[in-house]
Formats: structure tokens, C-alpha cells, sequence
């Protein structure tokens, strides 16, 4: 059998598997890109290393001035408190604080409540804290009805931790 006027099935057909290539290649580069976008996250907030230098911080916390710390902060505007420069206002051994600050290579350490709602709200018009800082805050799953505190810190290498004060 011999067909006649084929031009048009074949034109069909290109345009078909054109199409569902096209589509294959769309999905693929939508979940790499959802897969890469989470290993950042994973790589950038709350790593092992972060979190455990987090851990000292937050022991020295508790045994330095944290509860005066607290009640400074809930008096704070910002609705959180720099621990950054250890001030001496409420802190004690200020130099070891600062040992601890430089060896952990934290750039930046604030307290804050562990209900971030007020904080989410200030932080908008706050310019001390980095544009990384704010996206890792708003990034934090955390207890709304929770009374304690949290210590957030952005690291010299880019990263960020969080861990919960009680």
C-alpha cells in the first residue's frame, strides 16, 4: 500500500515528541532546582558544627548573667538583645565571653523571645541585622505559646544556628 499525502502525520508527530521532550526537560530543571535550593538550607542553617558551638555559647550563658540578659530583652524595642560586643552591663567575664565569641567565629549573636512573632514584625526596619540574618529568622519554625528564649547567630562563614534557652 501506498500512502499518499504523509507531510502532514509527520509534522504531528515532530511537534508531539517535541512537545513531551520539552516537558520531560521542564520537570527535570523545576526539581533539580527545588533538590539544590534545600542542600543550601541544609548546608547554610543549622549545622552540626553551628549548632554545637551554639551550645557553648548558651552554656555560658546560663551560668554568666542570662536572666538579667532576659529581662533586659523583653524591655528591648527591637525585641532582642545583641550579645555580640559582651557587654558587661549583664554579662560576667566579659573576656571569656569575648574569647568564646572569636573562637566560635560568631559574627553576630542576638537573644530574643522564642515566640518570634514580634520580632519578625520589628525586624523589617532594622538595619543592624544582615538581610541573611532576617531570612534565616523568618526561616524558624518555632513554639508560639513557648515563654523561653532563643539564641540566634549568624557565623563568619555564612551560616546561621538557632537553638531554644530555658
Amino acid at each position: 500500500m501506498k500512502k499518499m499525502n504523509n507531510k502532514g502525520f509527520m509534522l504531528t508527530e515532530t511537534l508531539v515528541v517535541s512537545g513531551f521532550v520539552v516537558a520531560t526537560l521542564v520537570f527535570l530543571y523545576t526539581q533539580f532546582r527545588t533538590i539544590n535550593r534545600s542542600y543550601e538550607v541544609s548546608f547554610s542553617y543549622n549545622n552540626s558544627e553551628e549548632l554545637y558551638a551554639l551550645g557553648n555559647l548558651t552554656d555560658y550563658l546560663r551560668g554568666n548573667g542570662l536572666n538579667v540578659a532576659r529581662e533586659v530583652s523583653t524591655l528591648s524595642e527591637e525585641r532582642y538583645l545583641d550579645i555580640t560586643s559582651c557587654p558587661s552591663v549583664f554579662l560576667q567575664e566579659t573576656g571569656y565571653c569575648s574569647a568564646l565569641m572569636e573562637s566560635l567565629n560568631i559574627k553576630k549573636a542576638i537573644l530574643t523571645f522564642e515566640n518570634l512573632d514580634e520580632l519578625k514584625q520589628k525586624m523589617e526596619s532594622d538595619s543592624h541585622l544582615s538581610s541573611g540574618m532576617k531570612k534565616f529568622i523568618s526561616a524558624i519554625k518555632y513554639d508560639a505559646t513557648s515563654t523561653d528564649y532563643r539564641v540566634v547567630a549568624e557565623f563568619k562563614n555564612g551560616t546561621f544556628a538557632t537553638l531554644v534557652v530555658k
